[in-house]
C-alpha cells in the first residue's frame, strides 16, 4: 500500500514511520513537509491513502482536497494536534474521510486506522460505482419505456398506478401525475361500457398474480375521442421475490379494428353477392336441365346417337352446374351462428354423415373407423357441414378399396382438434397450401372430382369459432384434415 504522509515535525514522522514498520504489513510511505512538496508528489504518483497534518508552514491540510479529481482517487485522512467538533465538520466537508488527533497512542495505531480507512473507501466507491450502474440502468429503462408507442402500467397489489410512461399523456390526455394524485383518471378515461369490466380484471390478476393479454376496450384519448385499445399484463416480482403487482402494457389497436370491420363487411358484401348470383343462376339452370331431359325423352328415338350424347352431356354438365351453385350457396350461407347454449355430439353428428354416405362407402369398399370425440358448444347444421365435407374428401382420396377412414379428435394447446384421415395416394405439398381456397381441385393428375368449395367452406367455418384447418400427410401415406376450434367439452 503506497502512502503519502504530509507532516512537517520531524519527531512525529519517525515515530509514524515506526509504527508502519512494526507493523509488519506491506506499507511504502513516501514523506513530504509541506503542501507545496504534496502537490508535487501527488501529481507524479498514484497513492492509496494520504494521511496529512492539518496545520503546515504553507498552509493547511484541507487546501489539498480542493482539487476535486485528486479527492475521488484516494483516500485523504487528516491529523490534528488539536481535536474539536469545529475541525471535524472542516475536514469532512472537505473532502477527508475521517480525522484523528495526534498522541503517542495514535500513532501506534496509524497503521490500523489506514487499514481500516482504505476497507472503508473502497465500500464507498463500490457503492458509488453500483449507484452509478443504477442510475444509468434507469436512465435507459425510463428513455426506452417513456419513448415506447405502447402505454406502459405497472399497479401496485393494491390497485394504485405506481408508475405510467409519457404514452400515458397522448392515451388519456393526462400526466402520470393527474392519475396518480387524482386516483381514477385511467379507469375515468376508459369507455363506461368497458370500464368496470377492466378495473375488476386489473384487481383480479392483482389478487392472483395471473398474467393476460389481447382484453380489449375502449380508451379516451387526449382529443376527447375514444379509440380501442388492447391490454397485456404480467406479474412482476423483486430480485428477492417479493411480489410487487402487475405491469401492463396497453396498444392502440384502433388501426386493426377499423380494418377488421372494414373486412368483415367487405366478407359479408362478397357472401351476399355470391348467394345472389348463385341464386339467380340457378333460376334459369332448372329448366335448362329439365327441357334436355325432356327432349332426349321425347326424340330418343328420332335422333342419332351423337346427337342423344349431346343432350346427355348437356343434362349432366347442367347439373354439375348446379351441384357447384349449390355449393356456393352453402359458403355464402356459412357464416357466424351464436352458440348453441347446450353442447352438440358430435358423436351423433358424424354418425348422421356417415349414413347419408352410405352407399358410396360400400361401393368403394371403404372402412369408416370412429374413434371418441367431444361435445362442442357450435351449431349443429355447421358441423354437419363441416365433417359432410371432410368425409366427402377422404371418400376422393381414399385410394384403393380396403382402405379405412379414421376419424378422431386430441387437444391441441387450449383448442379441440379433429382429423379425418384417409390412406389414399396422399396430397403433394405444393397442394396443401392451397387446398382450402375456392375452386382448387389439386394439379395436373392429382386433380379430384367435386366442386372445389368443400374444403374452403369448412375453413370459413372453423375460422369463424376461433379455429384453423389444414391437411398433414399421413404416416405411411394419405392425408390427414385437422380442424381445431374453442369451447369443446371433454373427450368421452
Amino acid at each position: 500500500m503506497d502512502i503519502l504522509l504530509v507532516e512537517d515535525e520531524y519527531a512525529h514522522v519517525e515515530l509514524i514511520q515506526r509504527a508502519f514498520e512494526d507493523h509488519g504489513a506491506a506499507f511504502r510511505l513516501t514523506i513530504a513537509s509541506c503542501l507545496r512538496d504534496a502537490d508535487r508528489q501527488l501529481e507524479e504518483k498514484k497513492f492509496d491513502l494520504v494521511l496529512v497534518d492539518f496545520l503546515l508552514p504553507d498552509g493547511k491540510g484541507t487546501d489539498l482536497l480542493r482539487n476535486v479529481d485528486r479527492v475521488s482517487t484516494c483516500p485523504f485522512i487528516l491529523m490534528t494536534s488539536h481535536g474539536d467538533e469545529k475541525l471535524a465538520v472542516e475536514a469532512l466537508k472537505a473532502g477527508a474521510l475521517d480525522y484523528v488527533v495526534k498522541s503517542s497512542e495514535t500513532f501506534s495505531s496509524l497503521p490500523k486506522v489506514a487499514e481500516r480507512g482504505l476497507r472503508e473507501w473502497r465500500l464507498i466507491q463500490d457503492r458509488k460505482q453500483a449507484e452509478e450502474a443504477l442510475r444509468r440502468s434507469e436512465e435507459k429503462f425510463r428513455a426506452i419505456a417513456d419513448y415506447s408507442f405502447d402505454l406502459g402500467l405497472w399497479f401496485g397489489v393494491d390497485g394504485e398506478l405506481l408508475w405510467a410512461n409519457r404514452a400515458i399523456e397522448r392515451f388519456t390526455g393526462h400526466s402520470f401525475e393527474e392519475c396518480r394524485q387524482k386516483g381514477d383518471h385511467f379507469f375515468s378515461s376508459i369507455h363506461e361500457e368497458d370500464r368496470q369490466e377492466i378495473r375488476e380484471m386489473i384487481m383480479s390478476a392483482l389478487a392472483d398474480r395471473t398474467s393476460g393479454n389481447n382484453i380489449s376496450f375502449r380508451l379516451q384519448n387526449h382529443e376527447g375521442s375514444f379509440r380501442w385499445g388492447s391490454i397485456s399484463w404480467v406479474p412482476i416480482y423483486s430480485l428477492s421475490g417479493e411480489y410487487l403487482g402487475i405491469r401492463g402494457n396497453i396498444r392502440d389497436i384502433q388501426d386493426l379494428k377499423k380494418a377488421l370491420e372494414n373486412l368483415e363487411e367487405a366478407n359479408h358484401e362478397l357472401d351476399a353477392f355470391v348467394y345472389t348470383v348463385s341464386h339467380d343462376l340457378r333460376t334459369p339452370l332448372t329448366p335448362i336441365i329439365g327441357f334436355a331431359q325432356l327432349l332426349e325423352e321425347r326424340l330418343h328415338d328420332q335422333i342419332d346417337d351423337s346427337s342423344r350424347e349431346m343432350l346427355s352431356c348437356i343434362e349432366q354438365q347442367g347439373r354439375d352446374m348446379l351441384a357447384l351453385l349449390e355449393d356456393l350457396l352453402r359458403l355464402a350461407r356459412a357464416g357466424y351462428l351464436e352458440r348453441p347454449q347446450e353442447a352438440v355430439d358430435t358423436v351423433k353428428v358424424v354418425r348422421e354423415v356417415v349414413l347419408e354416405l352410405a352407399e358410396k362407402i360400400q361401393q368403394d369398399g371403404i372402412e369408416i373407423r370412429q374413434f371418441p370425440l367431444p361435445f362442442v358448444h357450435i351449431p349443429r347444421t355447421l358441423l354437419k357441414q363441416i365433417f359432410e365435407n371432410l368425409i366427402q374428401n377422404a371418400i376422393l382420396y381414399a385410394g384403393k378399396e380396403g382402405n379405412p377412414i379414421e376419424i378422431g379428435s386430441n387437444r391441441l394447446e387450449d383448442k379441440i382438434g379433429f382429423f379425418v384421415r384417409d390412406h389414399g395416394p396422399g396430397i403433394p405439398q405444393e397442394d396443401r397450401k392451397r387446398i382450402f381456397d375456392v375452386f382448387y381441385r389439386g394439379s395436373g393428375e392429382n386433380q379430384t372430382g367435386g366442386t372445389g368449395v368443400g374444403l374452403a367452406t369448412v375453413r370459413k367455418i372453423v375460422r369463424q369459432y376461433g379455429g384453423f384447418a389444414w391437411v398433414e400427410e399421413t404416416p405411411k401415406g394419405g392425408a390427414t384434415f385437422w380442424i381445431t376450434v374453442d369451447d369443446a367439452g371433454h373427450l368421452d
